[in-house]
């Protein structure tokens, strides 16, 4: 029988992963998560302190309150991973495991586009929000860009949600008719995702805000008050706020997982990687789609990732019939401000193109967005 499920990456993913081994096979299956940041908080927090409906702190929980479903959780950074022995070293020794999950997410990384970083404020990083929220306090009216500077890149509506709620924030300050409020994306669509119709609905959304938008436009570099584009264009700004691009972290890229793509790449069913006993969940890998597009990174899709590799592992372990594949169905609340949101339904397995469905917005979808956080933290974390 095997002893131990190694999980690196405490977000969405590691936690379903690790959560559903100990309900399944509890005290007789060790499961050891490893994540260097004590706190888990969820993404949408971020927008949230943004423009002062909530905080991050209100929304964070110490990862070692997992204990409570027996999980051993090691606050350390991990230095290497071995994925032909299941292993991981870390600052506080090395860890093994007969199975290993890697969910250790996308991160951040305004360098690759110069002056990204020196010109804007990230607002996809935690540590970028409260920078960016000072800065938007200190707005007093001009442009406010909002750039897209790379895909993918998770959660990839947020973008778009991050305008809504910028608008609403302007209005209730009275500097919304003094402010050019605008997207820009490298992308071919709004939200490729989400297709045509999707994207459509999308653009219809924002021009309703009399917020602007303007795709397959890639950042080059970025200067003071504007933004260089690849085909000779530049994007004026007095306020820049950035979805920068994303790559798996250096850790993992070292370990010799990584694809052709940048990402770990998986089998879509199992999410089992080349080397055996090896899953990667999340915004680390990338499953392409029919029509070529990746699977959205988004928390709800690795979560669901990360269940049905912890059932495969728990059936495997116990000699009993393998769990259906994951599907590649999912869905997303897209936050119309703070009181109203849209429903994203999709089968992004289908083919020839995903199936996605758009209902709202209304008040009830985003109260429910509200009781996702607040399920989830008492489920994981008791509090």
């Amino acid at each position: 029988m095997s002893a131990r499920t190694l999980v690196l990456g405490g977000g969405f993913g590691g936690i379903a992963a690790s959560v559903e081994l100990k309900r399944l096979l509890g005290d007789e299956h060790e499961v050891v998560l490893v994540d260097r940041k004590p706190e888990f908080t969820m993404g949408l927090r971020k927008l949230w302190e943004l423009v002062g409906h909530g905080t991050i702190a209100e929304g964070s929980r110490a990862r070692s309150l997992l204990d409570r479903h027996g999980i051993r959780v090691v606050a350390e950074e991990i230095l290497s991973i071995d994925p032909a022995a299941r292993a991981a070293e870390t600052t506080g020794g090395r860890f093994d495991g007969d199975q290993l999950v890697i969910a250790l997410g996308a991160v951040s990384r305004p360098d690759l586009v110069p002056g990204l970083a020196e010109h804007g404020y990230d607002v996809w990083a935690f540590g970028g929000v409260p920078a960016a929220a000072e800065a938007l306090r200190r707005f007093e009216g001009g442009r406010l860009l909002i750039l897209i500077a790379g895909a993918p890149y998770p959660c990839p509506p947020a973008p778009y949600e991050c305008a809504f709620h910028l608008d609403e924030n302007l209005r209730a300050r009275g500097l919304r008719e003094g402010t050019d409020l605008a997207v820009v994306t490298l992308q071919p669509m709004l939200m490729p995702n989400a297709g045509w119709a999707g994207s459509e609905w999308m653009a219809g959304r924002l021009a309703e805000k009399d917020i602007s938008q303007r795709i397959g436009a890639r950042a080059e570099r970025v200067e003071a008050e504007r933004v260089v584009l690849a085909d000779g264009g530049e994007e004026p700004f007095d306020l820049l706020f950035t979805v920068p691009p994303h790559r798996p972290p250096p850790v993992v890229t070292d370990s010799g997982l990584v694809a052709g793509h940048g990402w770990i790449g998986v089998d879509p069913g199992t999410l089992a990687t080349s080397n055996a006993g090896v899953y990667a969940v999340g915004d680390v890998n990338l499953i392409p789609l029919a029509n070529g597009l990746p699977l959205p990174k988004a928390g709800v899709m690795a979560e669901l990732q990360g269940l049905r590799v912890a059932r495969a592992i728990a059936a495997e372990i116990r000699g009993e019939e393998l769990p259906e594949p994951f599907d590649g169905a999912g869905f997303c609340p897209i936050e119309i401000g703070s009181g109203s949101a849209a429903l994203v339904e999709g089968n992004w397995y289908a083919e020839p193109e995903p199936v996605v469905t758009i209902a709202g917005p209304s008040a009830q979808f985003a109260a429910e967005k509200a009781a996702f956080e607040t399920e989830h933290l008492q489920r994981w974390f008791g509090v």
